[in-house]
């Protein structure tokens, strides 16, 4: 009677706690949920694979191999070097940027590592993440939109006309946008239309002689059009060496790109063909104030990046430091160009370049998104003005100056992206101490967690924080069907 006491609690104990291993599966996909979250919405390949391997680590599953090509991410593990290997793999259609659902999932891994979560409080708060709404709702991100199409008119020196009628246009692109794409009409055509209804707006514009800056219009259309997620993704997924993922964003950017050469084309040689006057674009670009109005420019600039924060999700603390990256490219941007008489190219490298130190920087420095700040700040380089004077020349029947204005907005494109990498590349060398991975910043670059005592069957074992009542509830909720 005696001996058989031991052996009966030793039996009922691993029954009650079970190794990992059983239960990889299960927690293999809870890990592949989260980075198919950030993936979904608009986090680097980088960022995906270090988060994912990091969830997995933190849940007891070590050794996990992710990997992000194009829109699939795949995470894979082995228990053992005699064991069969599980795969698990999830495909992205889409990507849209969410900054507050990737500080929410990368809270949900911090806490996950640091034992604060067991498995099913953590299915359980991932699953209201999948589910909440957006931080801002639509009306208020249609009235950023608005607000970033008038303020960019503002940044080059436009007037309260053309400031209202960009903010009227960015308003209508962006409803005209949440419906047809309930109605499951491509980007593409979306972004067409975008461009043609700016363009005809400026056309109305100038026929009306109620302004002569009707050309600004189309510039603060276009700059609500231009993929900076997929543009600044790209680079920094060429950087980490994801080149197959870097090169199906920039396709994407490619063919948006067209698409808003297209729109504007259309409605460009609409006018030319039926005896109307398209709005004309100054031979030497936009001309500005002088540095008398370079106060109410760089403000308008703050604004424009403000915005963007805005309607991409950002906390107030990503909208003053958004604001604050495009006050600093665009003061930068036109010193160069102004008085240093530098090459529009150039000098929007220059500004790329400051822009992604800084913000990397920042980013480190407050726990903050770098992806938002990145987007954010380069938006006042964006050659909205420079592509419509191309297709301009080219409706005009001006074939080879149209093409080399197209070809300068490509210049501008190449050299934005070529500053950030510069950026980002300067600040991993000014501050090589930081842990650029989710797994380093989380766990430290030499120290593994512990292994994660599962409960998925019978009592919990792993310790949270919080009182019993409150961890009992989120466990029959995650339970629940």
């Amino acid at each position: 009677m005696t001996t058989t006491q031991p052996l009966m609690t030793v039996r009922r104990f691993t029954r009650l706690a079970p190794s990992p291993h059983e239960h990889a599966a299960e927690l293999l996909l809870l890990a592949l949920r989260a980075g198919e979250l950030l993936l979904a919405n608009g986090a680097p390949a980088a960022d995906v694979v270090a988060t994912t391997t990091t969830m997995a680590a933190g849940l007891g599953l070590h050794g996990c191999t992710a990997d992000v090509t194009a829109g699939a991410l795949s995470l894979s593990y082995r228990s053992g070097p005699r064991a069969v290997p599980m795969t698990e793999i999830r495909v992205v259609r889409s990507t849209t940027l969410d900054c507050s659902r990737i500080d929410a999932v990368h809270g949900l891994v911090e806490q996950v590592v640091r034992r604060r979560l067991d498995v099913r409080a953590a299915r359980y708060r991932l699953a209201q993440i999948e589910a909440a709404r957006p931080a801002h709702p639509a009306w208020q991100v249609t009235l950023a939109w608005a607000g970033l199409g008038g303020f960019f008119t503002v940044m080059l020196g436009g007037g309260p006309t053309v400031f209202a009628a960009a903010a009227v246009v960015a308003a209508f692109i962006d409803r005209a946008n949440i419906h047809l794409s309930r109605r499951g009409v491509p980007d593409f055509h979306q972004v067409v239309l975008g461009g043609a209804v700016a363009t005809a707006t400026a056309t109305g514009l100038l026929l009306t002689g109620t302004t002569d800056q009707a050309p600004l219009v189309v510039a603060g259309g276009i700059a609500m059009l231009l993929p900076g997620l997929a543009f600044v993704s790209g680079v920094q997924d060429a950087i980490a060496g994801y080149l197959v993922t870097a090169a199906a964003r920039a396709l994407s950017v490619a063919m948006t790109v067209a698409a808003i050469v297209a729109g504007v084309g259309v409605a460009l040689y609409a006018a030319a063909h039926t005896g109307l006057r398209a709005p004309q674009v100054q031979p030497d670009g936009f001309a500005l104030d002088g540095w008398t109005a370079l106060p109410r420019e760089i403000l308008a600039a703050t604004m424009v990046c403000a915005c963007l924060a805005f309607c991409l999700q950002g906390t107030r603390w990503n909208l003053l430091t958004a604001g604050l990256a495009g006050a600093m490219v665009w003061a930068v941007y036109l010193v160069l160009w102004q008085k240093y008489r530098l090459p529009p190219p150039l000098s929007a490298a220059v500004a790329a370049t400051i822009v992604g130190l800084t913000t990397q920087i920042l980013a480190h420095r407050t726990n903050t998104a770098a992806l938002l700040l990145t987007i954010a700040g380069i938006a006042p380089l964006a050659p909205g003005y420079t592509i419509y004077q191309g297709m301009l020349l080219l409706s005009h029947g001006e074939l080879a100056p149209g093409l080399l204005t197209i070809g300068q907005a490509a210049a501008i494109g190449l050299a934005i992206a070529g500053g950030l990498t510069l950026g980002h590349t300067a600040a991993d060398q000014v501050s090589p101490e930081r842990h650029t991975s989710m797994r380093g910043r989380l766990v430290g670059r030499d120290r593994q967690p512990p292994p994660y005592r599962v409960a998925c069957c019978g009592p919990r074992v792993g310790e949270g924080h919080g009182d019993d009542e409150r961890r009992n509830n989120v466990h029959r909720q995650a339970d629940a069907p």
